[in-house]
């Protein structure tokens, strides 16, 4: 019959186009049937090498911050810090701690790798004392050196105060100078029986001298629940200074000792 138009053109051309829809899926199908146990190998290196990348760049963060933050407690000595002083804090250490503080606290980090940090460096300054204290013979250049490292501890004094039981508890006198420079900058009342016991208990002058400087920072900032105790406290770690036995009496300590005496306010 002529013009009649035949259905078997329409036919498959629907049944092609159905076996084209299906084919990908199917291809699929069989491609992951086939080739799961690749695919699982070539997944897992993907994720070990998204987390190594997440790493490493968390890695160069800590690094980066690192040097930062050690570098702010280099300015803080060298900005005045490295000057001689008796009955304060430098203002350039107390920035340096505000600093340091308010760069780790930004840092991209999990708060455990800024402890890590904070770790490293303040270990790092409790080595140098040591070997400071060991190496270098006695007289100004060593007291120096030493109050150079004790202000770069006050740098780092706000961050690190997790770290202050551990320090405080530590068996070498370089941790326990940093838990004191830590306490100079943020004094705490529940701190004054550890620092009179170190005035009381310390063998290094240098260690004495920097809690009674602590000592005053705490008296200045904090009025006593019972200020007949703590002076009675006080008086008894300045009997112990003036009667020093292995050598001469430091003037300084003996200083702050009576200035935080006579600053002794009660509640």
């Amino acid at each position: 019959m002529t013009g009649d138009s035949s259905p078997a053109p329409t036919l498959l051309g629907g049944i092609a186009a159905i076996l084209q829809a299906v084919a990908w899926p199917c291809a699929a199908v069989v491609f992951y049937l086939v080739y799961r146990d690749k695919l699982a190998s070539i997944f897992d290196i993907l994720v070990v090498k998204l987390k190594d990348a997440k790493h490493l760049k968390a890695g160069q963060i800590e690094i980066d911050i690192e040097r930062a933050i050690y570098q702010v407690a280099n300015e803080a000595w060298e900005q005045g810090g490295n000057q001689q002083f008796q009955k304060e804090i430098p203002e350039e250490q107390i920035q340096a701690a505000e600093e340091v503080g308010d760069r780790l606290s930004a840092a991209p980090i999990a708060f455990s790798q800024k402890l890590d940090v904070v770790h490293r460096q303040i270990y790092e300054l409790v080595n140098q004392y040591e070997v400071t204290r060991r190496d270098m013979p006695s007289g100004p250049m060593r007291t120096r050196k030493m109050n150079e490292i004790a202000a770069k501890m006050r740098a780092f004094s706000i961050a690190a105060y997790p770290l202050l039981p551990t320090l405080m508890a530590g068996e070498k006198p370089g941790e326990r100078l940093a838990a004191i420079c830590i306490q100079q900058v943020r004094p705490e009342l529940s701190f004054f029986d550890w620092l009179v016991e170190r005035v009381m208990k310390e063998e290094q002058p240098f260690l004495f001298f920097n809690a009674s400087l602590a000592i005053l920072e705490l008296v200045k900032a904090h009025p006593f629940l019972n200020s007949e105790v703590a002076g009675e406290s006080l008086r008894q770690a300045l009997d112990k200074i003036r009667h020093f036995k292995e050598g001469q009496p430091d003037q300084g300590t003996i200083e702050l000792l009576e200035e935080a005496l006579s600053r002794l306010k009660p509640l």
